[in-house]
């Protein structure tokens, strides 16, 4: 056998089209208060993952990235009720520090002293509800039921329950392109906004974390409305505004995971985990 070359028919060209990535921008809340959760960057890579493939090199087939959400990686006592974050910014009702307790500052805190501050002017207003313990309790028990609805719409697209596949690595394509498609949003966003992280990604076609980092936020809205006749308390002519919540899990170091834990006896039963 002989390998012959002909030199002289050696070509060379570059191309006119950049390989571009199928990115999109963070979605922007509007929102009333910015409130946070430290969440572990360990458990966000564990449950959040996609695979990608080299076999068929266009882009017009569904199945090319295949998206899952391993809600089997959840950790069990990570119960995101919402009226429990803390970290309150961007226009708290009143902010920490001096009498304002971290502790008793939290989304529900924040949301009975909207109402004080509309019923009576002032939010330090509080105490003139006879009731005060019952619409914290009430907050709790209507988060709780928010954190269920968090958990049933991860779980719906989970490895057992995604639109493709089989069980147990049942997995989402670009075919479902709504915004529960949860890694295929996570991994777009990160194609928009940190587009290097793709730089190194394990050189593998099997299951891959998305490319989350130390420090990046996941945030979702949780908006909170009164009871419809709560202005007539006071006899206000009008009927109060929603709030709205920015919700903000911050991933950290297993470490650094800690949150500001509530002080009232019925909070224990929702509450995420520490460190």
């Amino acid at each position: 056998m002989v390998n012959f070359t002909l030199s002289a028919l050696n070509q060379a060209f570059t191309l006119d089209v950049s390989g571009q990535l199928a990115g999109e921008a963070a979605a922007a809340l509007d929102v009333s208060c910015i409130a946070i959760y430290n969440v572990k960057l360990s458990d966000m890579l564990a449950v959040f993952k996609f695979q990608s493939d080299s076999f068929d090199v266009n882009d017009t087939d569904a199945s090319d990235i295949k998206y899952y959400v391993d809600m089997g990686n959840w950790p069990a006592n990570l119960k995101l009720n919402p009226v429990h974050a803390h970290g309150l910014s961007t226009t708290p009702i009143l902010a920490d520090g001096g009498d304002i307790l971290a502790e008793k500052n939290l989304v529900k805190h924040d949301f009975v002293r909207y109402l004080a501050q509309m019923l009576f002017n002032t939010p330090h207003g509080v105490d003139l509800f006879s009731n005060e313990d019952a619409l914290l309790s009430d907050l709790v028990t209507k988060g709780a039921s928010a954190y269920t609805s968090i958990k049933a719409s991860l779980d719906a697209v989970n490895m057992s329950s995604a639109a493709a596949g089989t069980s147990p690595n049942k997995y989402s394509t670009n075919t479902q392109n709504t915004t529960a498609n949860f890694s295929r949003e996570l991994l777009r966003q990160v194609a928009h906004h940190a587009p290097a992280r793709f730089a190194s990604i394990s050189n593998v076609s099997t299951i891959q974390s998305i490319p989350l980092a130390l420090n990046d936020t996941i945030s979702f809205k949780t908006s909170i409305s009164p009871y419809p006749a709560q202005h007539t308390l006071t006899e206000r002519p009008d009927s109060f505004n929603t709030r709205v919540y920015e919700i903000k899990l911050v991933l950290k170091a297993d470490v650094d995971a800690t949150n500001v834990a509530p002080v009232e006896a019925d909070s224990a039963s929702a509450y995420p985990y520490h460190a």
